[in-house]
């Protein structure tokens, strides 16, 4: 038979649901752009960023066969066809720091957290490297 303490309770995660577009709700913690703007930009017009060289617009290209455009979401294609959501700065120190050492937190290392937070159907360009990072400057991971 299991004993449950208190020690053991888990708290329920806190899920925002959002009735209206992401964009509206957002509020940017600075003045610049995310870094997915140029992509998503591109596959709502196909126009390309201004001051863009040829080789900028064929790298443009080959990124957007990757991504996909729901409304204003923009998704990333996996490997295995999941489609993980594009997410900015500030929200992905938010999930790091939720997933990490939350509730539910086993306190993974920086690899092991970039690859949950994919499961979870996040994603950003810097994931692996902010991942790291973040575990590296937990203080009880050291």
């Amino acid at each position: 038979m299991v004993s449950i303490t208190r020690e053991n309770l888990i708290e329920p995660l806190e899920i925002e649901i959002s009735e209206g577009p992401a964009h509206c709700n957002a509020i940017e913690m600075s003045e610049a752009k995310p870094w997915y703007e140029d992509i998503k930009n591109f596959l709502q017009t196909g126009q390309y960023p201004p001051f863009a060289d040829r080789r900028d617009r064929k790298t443009l290209r080959h990124l957007a066969i990757h991504y996909f455009l729901s409304g204003e979401i923009l998704y990333r294609r996996s490997f295995d066809s999941t489609l993980l959501r594009c997410i900015e700065e500030h929200e992905s120190r938010r999930l790091m720091e939720e997933v990490h050492g939350g509730n539910c937190g086993p306190h993974m290392n920086g690899l092991m957290l970039a690859k949950k937070i994919m499961r979870l159907g996040y994603y950003w360009s810097t994931m692996e490297t902010n991942c790291v990072k973040h575990v590296r400057h937990c203080h009880r991971c050291q």
